[in-house]
């Protein structure tokens, strides 16, 4: 053999050896970091049939009341609901057509009775004969669940609820209006993708709305945290900040000298649009992000980041409507339902969750939920401070609707202005005021009234059954 013909053949060789190797790290990749992602795929058909020979876990609420299951059927297994609407926005639905969603996708593998890592799944499904997922056990009370979902369906708006326990952070109710049907999804899906209300979209994690007056909460705690800004104030209807006037629900009423309590109890614009800018964007800010504004709420579904913009280039203007939750902020049912929550928890937010405990088959618990502080918001001497101003709202203030004999209620009003229709009614409070164990948080999309007159009612009649109905372990 020449010397040519030798340095051609190494060149063939040290080609195939790259290209041998290439493959090699290319299929090490893929399994280690891609395999999962193609795997859990909803198009991957693959999945679909390895998981229908899995008899899924079942879906309880807190009082053991199974909400989904699956039955045999021509060899594999279906998935059936036994309460499709009240909870299409919390267990979602599993079709091997349309995928996943809700706690059937954010818990698949615990309900499919899978490992950490999926690479491994088919070998280990392979050699047991374990084909039982695990089952979930809830925070959700059906009842309380099945009455919240009537009550707000009386609305005939888009509308959204969340009762929790401010303690503890357990969902004990969360509806979304509208809803879809998770038993005939399949059938109903043209027209429920494709309708303009969005009934697919869970409004109390994924809807970002102005809060509106429901952030006074927030700049009421920066001026409590901060005695050196005059809580005192004159007030003449309306107030104007570098030109733009801002003005009360009633401008031609004259309030004259009044302090927090007054301002907060009747909602007055004028009062925290001229002390927001006193404390300044920083300030504020610093406020709303301790309240989980601008930040990722861990929770059992996919939460949108509530907004507070306090970047340099926000001006006097701005941040004047940001101090009565207009302007640029923007946040969820859920995140406003966890400010009522802090406050009436001495100021610590507790961390949100829907799962209380994930159980084998058998009976035996895998995970449990234990509560976790997610903020500590501020002190508790400020949060009493904030938490006698909501409960002089209910008193004798503009969220008196809110009032019910026999249960304390603590809240505050909010009418968010809206630029593409009619106003926003908003209501967040907590009960019973001296020892509560529900904070709530509703609001009503572009609805003819006010959050006092609109969501305030809404939000006692489900505080009223809630502390009547539900067991608080």
């Amino acid at each position: 053999m020449n010397p040519k013909e030798h340095r051609r053949i190494l060149v063939l060789l040290s080609g195939l050896t790259f290209l041998s190797l290439s493959l090699i790290l290319y299929l090490t990749y893929f399994m280690f970091f891609q395999a999962d992602a193609v795997k859990k795929h909803s198009a991957n058909r693959r999945s679909w049939i390895e998981e229908a020979k899995i008899q899924r876990g079942i879906i309880r609420d807190r009082n053991a009341e199974v909400i989904a299951y699956s039955k045999g059927h021509e060899g594999d297994y279906r998935r059936f609901y036994n309460y499709p609407r009240i909870y299409s926005h919390i267990v979602g639905y599993a079709n091997p057509s349309l995928g996943k969603g809700g706690l059937e996708l954010s818990y698949n593998d615990q309900l499919l009775n899978k490992g950490s890592f999926m690479r491994f799944n088919s070998l280990k499904n392979f050699l047991s004969n374990n084909k039982l997922g695990n089952n979930l056990n809830l925070t959700i009370d059906t009842n309380l669940q099945n009455y919240a979902h009537k009550v707000l369906e009386e609305t005939d708006r888009k509308c959204a609820a969340v009762i929790l326990n401010p303690k503890t952070g357990e969902i004990y109710s969360m509806v979304s209006l509208p809803d879809f049907d998770a038993s005939t999804i399949v059938e109903d899906w043209s027209d429920i993708s494709s309708r303009a209300d969005g009934p697919l979209v869970n409004r109390v994690t994924q809807g970002l709305y102005p809060p509106g007056s429901t952030f006074k909460i927030l700049t009421s705690v920066g001026l409590l945290e901060n005695p050196n800004i005059d809580q005192s104030y004159v007030d003449e209807g309306t107030q104007t900040i570098n030109g733009r006037v801002f003005k009360n629900a009633v401008p031609d009423r004259k309030y004259g000298k009044i302090n927090l309590k007054t301002a907060f109890s009747q909602s007055l614009n004028t009062y925290f649009v001229s002390k927001g800018v006193k404390l300044g964007a920083n300030t504020l800010g610093n406020v709303a992000d301790r309240f989980m504004f601008n930040k990722t709420i861990d929770f059992d579904l996919p939460v949108k980041k509530s907004v507070f913009n306090y970047s340099n280039s926000l001006d006097n203007t701005q941040l004047a409507a940001s101090s009565i939750g207009q302007g640029k902020v923007l946040a969820t049912p859920l995140e406003m339902a966890l400010v009522s929550a802090a406050i009436a928890n001495d100021g610590k937010m507790m961390e949100p969750y829907l799962v209380a405990e994930v159980e084998s088959a058998d009976g035996v618990t895998i995970d449990k939920h234990e509560p976790k502080v997610l903020s500590e918001v501020t002190k508790k001497e400020v949060s009493d401070q904030v938490k006698d101003l909501m409960i002089n709202v209910v008193r004798n203030g503009n969220g008196s609707k809110a009032y019910s004999k026999g249960l304390k209620i603590a809240g505050k009003t909010g009418t968010a202005e809206n630029s593409s229709g009619k106003d926003h009614a908003w209501f967040v409070g907590f009960a019973p005021a001296s020892d509560p164990k529900f904070a709530i948080a509703v609001i009503v999309e572009q609805t003819e009234g006010y959050g006092g007159t609109v969501a305030a009612p809404i939000a006692r009649d489900l505080l009223r059954y809630a502390n009547k109905h539900v067991i608080v372990n």
